[in-house]
């Protein structure tokens, strides 16, 4: 079987028990989603070079996602205008990916050391992780994630097969042409504006979400690979047959969980109920 048969199965099948678990069982797809991010905290402890990094990573990062979650629960549960942490979290880590793609078309042949690493992490898992509260709260979040990054991957990676010349950022990732991702960004806000036109929701809106979606998930995917590059890693781990590991499939969602999970909070506060929610 080739790699691209092994890519495309394992896809489908991680992302089909994915949806079914979060549509159909929401504890259990609870569960599923946070044992995922276990083995992507797992997986980016690889990238360290120091055992003792990993330790002191690992006590800061659990801290964090012991504290972050709480004060998220208590605005969902008890919303105001003066309880706006998780509105704040969620505008600096989407400002952090802003800046992670500017570094990454600035990137030179330097070496990130394990304090670099470590900041990182903690700056892109964390509110990534943090932002499973909000989305996995209605079960259209992760299907229309999940599905809109899949389908800007899935532009990218044929387009740049078929049509691609250009490199876009050779030092970094030596696979990502111009072409795939002009695909990307054409093919993913065109397909989002048909599911608009669907199921009779704003197609303006809905094309703008395709393009940032395209253009978010391209700056995740091309994050971790600088990150393996840095370590001199192909994959993040060999989990997943054709695609590596959890990180290597999930890369472009894992960035834009945060910008999806801020724009939620956005709409809670003009009086969206998180009504699954009972405490």
């Amino acid at each position: 079987m080739s790699k691209l048969n092994k890519r495309f199965i394992s896809a489908i099948v991680m992302i089909s028990i994915f949806l079914y678990l979060i549509y159909d069982a929401s504890i259990l797809g609870v569960i599923f989603a946070e044992l995922i991010f276990s083995i992507v905290f797992w997986e980016y402890l690889g990238f360290f070079k120091k055992k003792k990094n990993k330790i002191i990573f690992t006590i800061v990062f659990i801290f964090l996602n012991v504290i972050f979650p709480l004060l998220i629960i208590n605005f969902i549960t008890r919303p105001s205008t003066d309880s706006i942490f998780p509105i704040f979290i969620f505008s600096i880590a989407s400002f952090i990916w802003i800046l992670i793609g500017i570094t990454i078309f600035r990137f030179e042949k330097e070496h990130w050391s394990d304090l670099k690493v470590a900041c990182l992490g903690i700056l892109v898992l964390t509110p990534a992780m943090d932002s499973l509260f909000i989305i996995l709260s209605q079960p259209m979040y992760p299907l229309l994630i999940i599905g809109t990054v899949s389908i800007a991957d899935t532009a990218a990676y044929f387009f740049g097969k078929k049509f691609g010349k250009t490199l876009i950022i050779p030092k970094v990732s030596p696979g990502k042409t111009v072409e795939g991702f002009i695909g990307s960004l054409i093919v993913t806000p065109f397909v989002t504006m048909i599911s608009a036109i669907i199921f009779n929701l704003n197609i303006f809106h809905f094309i703008f979400f395709g393009i940032a979606i395209a253009l978010i998930s391209f700056f995740g995917d091309v994050f971790f690979s600088l990150l393996k590059r840095n370590k001199g890693m192909k994959d993040s781990s060999d989990l997943i047959p054709g695609h590596g590991g959890f990180i290597d499939l999930l890369d472009g969602t894992i960035a834009v969980l945060p910008f999806f999970a801020l724009s939620a909070l956005m709409v809670f506060l003009l009086g969206f109920n998180f009504s699954w929610i009972t405490f």
